[in-house]
């Protein structure tokens, strides 16, 4: 009688667990566990790269940074300044004294604004009588017309 109620016992028990394998989605599990692993890795990614973006717009907000931007990138000064190229100037043996100095650059590419380029400077930064807003305006774009 023990030795049946030992069988019977290992028989339901065996049956327990395969009701419990058939009916408990294990690869579901592991499957939505490595999801959900995979999506918290990709919020910590995105959560460091808001931060860093927030101080980039909390920075944007100072004139300091928005002036070094404005220079840097788009060769932009603030009124009352003047923007100026200074080039190598070739050695007296012909050969040149660093990377720009064999190269004839035109002076109309050295710096996109009236005052320099033009003869005289006087001319170039007064405007003619009569001239209108949009006139003045376009004479300011003028460095984006190809020179020949």
């Amino acid at each position: 009688m023990i030795a049946r109620a030992r069988i019977f016992l290992l028989v339901s028990f065996v049956a327990g667990i395969a009701i419990v394998a058939t009916e408990f989605p294990l690869g579901q599990l592991l499957r939505q566990h490595a999801a959900v692993a995979q999506a918290t890795s990709q919020l910590t990614e995105l959560q460091a790269e808001n931060r860093s973006l927030a101080s980039e717009v909390s920075s944007l907000h100072q004139p300091s940074t928005v002036a070094r931007i404005a220079h840097q990138d788009y060769g932009l000064v603030a009124k009352g300044q003047r923007s100026v190229v200074v080039l190598p100037s070739p050695s007296k043996s012909g050969s040149s004294a660093g990377p720009l100095g064999s190269i004839s650059v035109p002076k109309s590419d050295l710096v996109p604004t009236d005052s320099i380029v033009s003869s005289t400077p006087a001319a170039a930064s007064a405007p003619a009588k009569g001239e209108g807003f949009w006139a003045r305006l376009l004479q300011r774009f003028e460095f984006w017309k190809a020179t020949p």
